[in-house]
């Protein structure tokens, strides 16, 4: 794979320790596997609203309603959750589905940064939910 005629170029491992350095620092990606995922987003109110609609981009509403607050999906908008829903657990849900559930993977449909930007978006819900009440 990296051999020019059976050799392997200098040139060809600086550029594939590049690429490992780079998939190692990608935004809200943990360097060690047994790392929290951490959203780049957190807090950004700008994000917050291109998450708003990314999420009706995303086909989320139909199970989930237009503003998260549930329909046929739970109410993503609250924290009376089955799981913990931490951003990790978020991005994971988003990105691989939940097995045995409706919940299918966006992986394919959203970047990670898109994701992330949902995921603000129901952060943001969730903490003028809780400052409502």
């Amino acid at each position: 794979m990296f051999s020019s005629r059976g050799r392997t170029t200098p040139r060809k491992l600086v550029f594939l320790a590049l690429q490992i350095v780079f998939a190692l620092l990608a935004p809200g990606r943990p360097l060690f596997a047994d790392e929290e995922l951490r959203n780049p987003f957190a807090s950004d109110a700008q994000a917050a609203l291109e998450g708003h609609e990314l999420f009706r981009k995303a086909g989320c509403f139909p199970c989930h309603g237009p503003e998260a607050e549930g329909g046929t999906g739970p109410d993503l908008t609250d924290d009376v959750w089955r799981f913990k829903p931490t951003d990790d657990m978020l991005f994971r849900t988003i990105t691989k589905g939940r097995t045995g559930t409706r919940m299918t993977s966006f992986r394919d449909k959203l970047s990670d940064e898109e994701v992330w930007k949902i995921i603000e978006f129901l952060r943001d819900k969730n903490r003028t939910r809780n400052r409502s009440q």
